[in-house]
């Protein structure tokens, strides 16, 4: 405990007797009001009995050790403290702290330079490890962000309230309220295999009676993620068209991603992949190399009319499996 009693109505106080207590500390007020009460008179010294008491040799106490240290025999000061017994409470898993003894101003002085250096090398310590646990807890945290990065945006795009539709946004709520999708399928492909999707596999499909969501829909200027991700969300099943600018294209490493995680949000695959030329078939994007064998079609590129139409009825059966079992 400390001694806080207010004493600096006690003018004409020269001994104060605190010996053979409890104290542990001096508290700021209690110092100030000794020196108030010293330099409120003229050549009257103060004497301050400290001895046998539980002084606190610590860090937090230090400030008090010095000013008793500047205060003890032999000084200048008029304000004279007495102290016999230090008590150390660092580490005290049991029992009494250990405690040294007091018999000269040396032996003070010993123990305050001991925890000045003690104390300087505690503080850095402590503020390393601070420093430490917060970089490790942002490696952490950062390392779980990237793990899940693909799953936060998906769930950030798709809880969003606004909604792409060729004409600008919407709200995807109030347009399927009666309709759980919009499309039935969404046409992921790249440029080299644009002039194939919108004159030949589009029109095949929606003779089909398939609605059809292609990205020469999207209007210029809307946000890409935003958008590639609410028309996946909104579509019973994902037809990517792998072409050699697949590879190295932006949208597609964003449309696999989101289609793997809208996968993973229905329990079941929605992605079929069609390879519109051979060399396509080298260096997938990362996530169709998840798809099952079966999942994947190869488009007969210069093939006889037998071929087409049994591309043309293989690729009905895959989709309409996908499709039919979207609910």
């Amino acid at each position: 405990m400390g001694f806080e009693h207010k004493i600096s109505h006690m003018l004409s106080l020269q001994v104060l007797n605190l010996s053979d207590n409890h104290i542990m500390t001096l508290s700021k007020v209690f110092r100030s009001d000794l020196e108030s009460i010293v330099s409120s008179r003229n050549n009257i010294t103060l004497t301050a009995d400290l001895t046998e008491n539980v002084i606190s040799c610590s860090c937090d106490n230090l400030e008090v050790l010095e000013w008793i240290l500047e205060h003890t025999l032999p000084t200048s000061s008029l304000l004279i403290l007495k102290m016999t017994t230090c008590y150390y409470t660092h580490n005290v898993s049991s029992g009494l702290p250990k405690h040294v003894l007091i018999r000269s101003k040396a032996d003070l002085f010993f123990q305050v330079s001991f925890l000045q250096k003690f104390c300087m090398s505690y503080t850095p310590l402590l503020i390393s490890l601070v420093v430490l646990l917060f970089f490790i807890f942002n490696i952490i945290i950062g390392a779980i962000i990237h793990r899940f990065r693909w799953k936060i945006r998906y769930w950030y795009y798709v809880g969003n309230n606004k909604d792409f539709s060729p004409n600008g946004y919407t709200s995807i709520e109030g347009s399927l309220q009666f309709q759980r999708f919009k499309y039935d399928i969404c046409l992921v492909y790249e440029e080299d295999a644009r002039e194939f999707v919108l004159e030949i596999l589009r029109p095949k499909l929606e003779e089909h009676e398939y609605v059809v969501f292609a990205h020469d829909d999207i209007l210029e200027g809307l946000p890409l993620c935003n958008v590639l991700t609410k028309s996946i969300h909104a579509s019973r099943a994902v037809v990517f068209v792998l072409s050699k600018g697949s590879r190295e294209s932006l949208e597609w490493k964003i449309a696999a991603h989101m289609t793997n995680e809208e996968s993973n949000h229905r329990g079941k695959s929605i992605s079929l992949a069609m390879f519109y030329d051979s060399s396509s078939t080298r260096g997938l994007p990362e996530n169709l190399q998840l798809l099952r064998q079966d999942d994947f079609i190869d488009y007969p590129i210069n093939g006889s009319e037998d071929e087409l139409s049994a591309f043309v009825e293989d690729f009905k059966a895959k989709l309409s499996a996908i499709v039919t079992t979207t609910v």
